[in-house]
């Protein structure tokens, strides 16, 4: 690890001890660069603030880790990652959670756009999709699990973040099961059988035929 890295590195760790002990908003670059034992000049050398020394620690921390190798078949267990890297830091991410300008739920909504968007794309292999499609899908669930996680974190964290990845994932699965074959039904690609005989979930939702 380099000379600037490990700098940065050791300032996330001190922006992190000060904000388990109180909000974000109260954290001055004064009592980072006191907490860390360096000089306003080195904090400023590698951050222009303490938004851009946060959002290092939820890029480097969440980000990175979270978004390689994703796909359609293991987000769940990317997001179990990333509950538990949260509820290890329960203090720190409550705190900056709460903070006004809504910092946190931007990054994170950001960031599970994008990795759905990876995941909608490898789901696609067949090129069924639109990029018009894809995006708003991939927003449809990001906004959806940023919800999730937030309301999750503001709650105090009680649920097991394992149960909560995999009772997401089921969720978002029914949905895209039953989106597949509404999508082969309104192309005529499936059969009145299989409607009656192994699809009750679509009863209700398909339009009668019957006259």
């Amino acid at each position: 690890m380099s000379n600037a890295n490990i700098t940065k590195r050791e300032l996330a760790e001190s922006l992190k001890r000060l904000a388990s002990g109180k909000l974000f908003e109260q954290v001055t670059v004064g009592d980072i660069v006191k907490e860390c034992g360096v000089n306003r000049q080195t904090f400023y050398y590698h951050f222009s603030d303490k938004y851009e020394l946060l959002d290092w620690i939820y890029y480097n921390e969440t980000f990175v880790p979270l978004t390689a190798d994703i796909s359609f078949g293991n987000w769940d267990e990317k997001l179990c990652e990333l509950l538990q890297i949260m509820r290890k830091n329960k203090a720190f991410y409550m705190n900056t959670i709460k903070c006004s300008d809504n910092f946190f739920e931007e990054y994170l909504l950001k960031m599970l756009t994008i990795l759905f968007e990876t995941a909608v794309e490898d789901l696609d292999g067949r090129r069924q999709l639109t990029p018009e499609k894809k995006r708003l899908a991939s927003k449809i669930f990001a906004h959806g699990l940023t919800g999730v996680v937030i309301e999750w974190a503001m709650g105090g964290m009680k649920e097991d973040e394992k149960m909560l990845s995999e009772n997401m994932k089921e969720l978002v699965g029914n949905i895209e099961r039953l989106s597949y074959y509404i999508y082969r039904y309104k192309n005529d690609l499936l059969t009145e059988t299989e409607i009656q005989d192994t699809l009750p979930e679509l009863q209700g939702t398909l339009p009668r035929t019957d006259t």
